[in-house]
């Protein structure tokens, strides 16, 4: 019974409110629902407030420098394999990235002859080396980059992905021997000098 009372006083109303002039009834009927504003302000002040130390990504752990290591006996599979490494990595998951070579070690086969010490056959085998140095990698990147490379890897080439180390940077570099010898006379002249006094 409320509801119809309800409703036949809308009824009503609007009977009553069709004999007023109409921007006048616009303002009686729209009288609640019409937002006021107090003060008037560029819309380009109102929005959020954000504290300065506020960071909204978490922060993820980056390597400094990764060395993707390539090893293998075959010079133009290895070679071919490290190109398209480098290129993966640089265009597929946009890292900064240098390709170098290390001295190639060579190691000695012997095959011996069965229920004997005496050598059959001798082998010189080279082992090439071929590293990929990528910089600053995040840690969420390195299980992404670990299957790729392993997904690509072409037969009888190992790879290892590793931080540097000082061992690998020192052995990278072939010696000058001259430059060797003419430290060491300056040693010697050096030493002699000090003998003297």
């Amino acid at each position: 019974m409320l509801v119809t009372y309800r409703k036949m006083d809308l009824i009503n109303m609007s009977r009553s409110l069709r004999r007023l002039p109409g921007c006048l009834m616009k303002s009686v009927l729209f009288q609640g629902h019409q937002s006021r504003r107090v003060l008037s302000t560029p819309s380009k002040w109102h929005g959020l407030f954000e504290p300065n130390d506020l960071k909204l990504a978490p922060d993820i752990p980056e390597f400094k420098v990764l060395h993707i290591q390539m090893r293998g006996h075959d010079f133009p599979v290895l070679e071919s394999y490290a190109k398209q490494v480098h290129g993966m990595v640089r265009v597929i998951l946009n890292l900064e990235s240098d390709s170098f070579a290390s001295p190639a070690k060579s190691t000695q086969v012997r095959t011996f002859h069965p229920k004997s010490v005496n050598v059959n056959h001798k082998f010189d085998l080279q082992t090439f080396i071929r590293t990929v140095a990528v910089d600053n990698v995040p840690t969420t990147l390195v299980p992404i980059i670990l299957q790729l490379v392993q997904k690509n890897c072409p037969e009888a080439v190992e790879v290892s992905l590793k931080e540097p180390e000082p061992e690998e940077e020192e052995f990278r570099y072939v010696p000058d021997y001259s430059v060797l010898e003419l430290q060491a006379r300056k040693d010697f002249i050096a030493s002699g000098k000090l003998k003297k006094k």
